[in-house]
């Protein structure tokens, strides 16, 4: 009969946990010196930080989504609440500002955080891959099918799907000086994460057969379009061959829109408190020089066109938009939607003043804000 097996260690200092050790005994002296190494070696570190935050000036814009309220401010109840659209804030700028500048916009009390808005998303989707709809039921769960597909659509499925991105911030901004002048160099580019913008976000190809911005609405004036009104088209023949491919209207890759657009990319990467901000915009080559400036907040996407500028904002089925007569030509048909979870949407007048119709489960207390940070020359 064999013997067992002993399960003893071997008598090795490394397994008996013999190894040689340096144990300091930390008396009250030791600890002092040790405290007052570290504040020497921090204290510039501080001084440093310090002189470069001082040099920064910062401005905000008072609550517009107060401020443009007209009636009925508190109000939950289906269509009662009237805000003014545009709306028009004034910023004061103390010093003058160094370019880059950067423009945020903010919210207060809107959950981002939250586990089960942070995990309603599929990026294999943002990628532009095609995903089976049983994978997007358990990364999306909400907001994944349409309750039936619109008449450019083959599918049900909603692209990108997720709560996220169903409640994409969509207020645009304008900047104008004392004079009535529009604030130039504002740029809408390089505002995102350059993995995020070459990586993580692209349109869906000719090869996958849900394409980008399918029975979305924020997406649905882009899908709308031909490819030969894509600007600049015509003298890149790569992108006409690419947006042909694609049959989705402006939603092809490398078009830089839809889920390459980087206000879209910049909301969908969550933030971890409920007040927070995200860049809009950068001001570039220019100078702002203190004085006042006033901000043109409209609640939807601007877009330029054969038929002037005008604001684009989808209601919360794409089927309104089926109605060619649906789709705004002018500043004064407007579609805004409030960014939440719930998607609440106000209808469109034929006036400056909007219905809004909100739905329950929104939380009314979202507050916004414009606000400016750059270098100043002064201090």
């Amino acid at each position: 009969m064999e013997s067992t097996r002993s399960k003893r260690p071997r008598d090795t200092a490394f397994r008996q946990q013999n190894l040689k050790a340096w144990r300091p005994i930390l008396t009250p002296k030791l600890v002092i010196l040790l405290f007052f190494a570290v504040g020497i070696v921090f204290l510039p570190i501080g001084i440093a930080v310090m002189i470069a935050s001082n040099q920064v000036t910062e401005v905000q814009s008072i609550d517009y989504s107060e401020a443009c309220c007209v009636a009925n401010c508190d109000s939950t109840s289906t269509g009662a609440r009237v805000d003014l659209n545009p709306c028009y804030v004034n910023i004061t700028v103390p010093t003058d500002m160094e370019p880059p500048i950067y423009m945020y916009y903010k919210m207060t009390n809107y959950y981002q955080n939250h586990r089960r808005y942070v995990k309603s998303r599929s990026d294999m989707q943002l990628r532009g891959l095609e995903v089976s709809e049983r994978a997007l039921n358990t990364s999306c769960e909400h907001r994944v099918l349409a309750a039936t597909n619109s008449s450019i659509d083959d599918s049900r499925i909603i692209s990108p799907c997720g709560l996220i991105s169903w409640s994409v911030f969509n207020d645009s901004f304008t900047v104008f000086d004392s004079a009535g002048a529009q604030v130039p160099g504002v740029a809408t580019t390089g505002i995102a994460w350059e993995s995020d913008v070459q990586v993580k976000f692209r349109n869906a190809g000719g090869d996958v057969a849900v394409k980008t911005g399918s029975n979305f609405p924020h997406f649905y004036h882009e899908r709308r379009q031909p490819c030969s009104s894509f600007p600049n088209i015509g003298a890149n023949p790569t992108l006409l061959a690419a947006c042909e491919a694609a049959d989705a209207g402006w939603c092809f890759p490398g078009s830089g829109m839809c889920a390459e657009d980087e206000h879209f990319i910049v909301w969908m990467r969550t933030a971890g408190l409920p007040t927070f901000r995200k860049l809009y915009a950068k001001i570039e080559g220019h100078t702002l020089p203190a004085g006042s400036y006033t901000v043109r907040v409209h609640n939807g996407q601007h877009y330029s066109g054969p038929g002037g500028d005008f604001y684009f904002n989808p209601a919360q089925s794409a089927e309104y938009y089926d109605d060619p007569s649906g789709v705004p030509v002018s500043q004064t048909f407007l579609y805004p939607v409030r960014s939440c979870v719930a998607a609440c949407a106000r209808l469109p007048r034929s006036d400056r003043s909007l219905t809004r119709t909100q739905l329950p489960t929104c939380p009314p207390a979202a507050l916004r804000y414009a606000a400016l940070a750059a270098r100043s020359t002064e201090h």
